[in-house]
This record gives C-alpha cells, structure tokens and sequence, in this order.
C-alpha cells in the first residue's frame, strides 16, 4: 500500500466519522427541542388558575348556550374564555410543527377534547352572530385529538405504564393508546417520528 493511498484511506475515514458525529449530535439536538418544548407545554399546567378552570370545565355540562355558560359561571365566565385563549394560541404553534402532535396530546389532549365539548355551542352561536374564527384553533386541535385518539377509548397513564421500568419503556408502553389495543396509536407514531 503506497503512502498516498494511506493517507487517503486515513482522509476518508476521517470525514465519514465527522459526518457520523454530525447525525448523532442532529439527532440529539432534535430530541432536546422536543423536550424543551414539552417543559414550556407544562408552564400553563402550573397555574392554580388553569388547573381550577379545568376542573369546573368539567363540572358543566355539555351543550350549554352562551346565556347559560354565563349565568353558570358568573364572573368566572372570563377566566374561562382565557383558558380557551390558551388553547387558541397553541394551535398554529402545533400545526407549523414546532411542537409535535404527538406530544401536545400527550399533554393536552384531554383537557383541549373537554374545553371544545363544554363551549362547542358557545362559539358557534358566537360565530353565527358574526365572529366566523372565533376558536378556530381549538377546534382544529379538538378534532385532530378525537381523529388520532378518541377520549372514549383511552387507557389512563397510570394503568399503560404500570410495566415502566426505564424510559426505554416509553415507546413499546405508549403503543397502546387504546383500551386493550397493542398497535400504535396515530398519535404515538407521529411523536416518535418527530412530528
């Protein structure tokens, strides 16, 4: 083997283990995006006043007019509207994918599925009397929730993941998404292929 093939072969492998390097830290700098963005998804969850607008959320029932909701909550009634603000502004942030839908349902799902339930007929009497895009955004993620992951089969965190041992356990526990189902939900293949 001449010198010069020697060094070329030292050369290449030299740049295939840069470009090796450069995918892990890819890679790498990919799942650090999706966690930070996940911790700024928990901020609003730390508000006692978030967490108290989901709770009498689910106090009321479905259906309700606009007139009723107002005479039910009272002065509450803004704090509400609010909360739906909140899911409102998450939407585009979802749909531009800067968050993964994967992991807003993780987070959200629920209480965005409750919130559009509760104030369905609220909004569109109010889109009616001429405010067309009013929660437009929590409509859409409502019903990319319901599509990927119905409320009516979900099987509570505590009972998918009772077999959790490490977070290697993450992705085969999260696969079944669904009351008694192993495939993988919509929603979980979306999040692990990063969307």
């Amino acid at each position: 083997m001449s010198m010069d093939l020697a060094l070329q072969t030292i050369e290449t492998l030299a740049v295939l283990v840069g470009v090796v390097f450069g995918l892990a830290q890819l890679r790498q700098l990919s799942h650090q995006r999706d966690v930070q963005a996940g911790l700024e998804l928990l901020a609003p969850l730390q508000s006692p006043e978030w967490g108290e607008a989901l709770m009498m959320f689910h106090d009321l029932p479905d259906n309700l007019t606009g007139k009723e909701l107002r005479e039910r909550l009272g002065p509450q009634f803004k704090q509400a509207i609010s909360t739906l603000g909140l899911f409102e502004s998450l939407g585009p942030i979802v749909a531009r994918g800067h968050v993964p839908i994967g992991m807003y349902a993780e987070f959200y799902r629920g209480p965005t599925v409750l919130s559009w339930r509760k104030f369905k007929r609220y909004i569109e009497e109010e889109r009616n009397e001429g405010w067309p895009s009013l929660f437009e955004w929590l409509q859409w993620l409502a019903e990319r929730m319901e599509e990927c992951a119905p409320a009516s089969a979900d099987v509570p965190a505590y009972k998918r993941f009772a077999n959790w041992k490490r977070p290697n356990d993450y992705a085969r526990l999260s696969m079944s998404t669904f009351t008694g189902e192993k495939a993988k939900s919509p929603l979980t293949e979306a999040h692990n292929r990063g969307q």
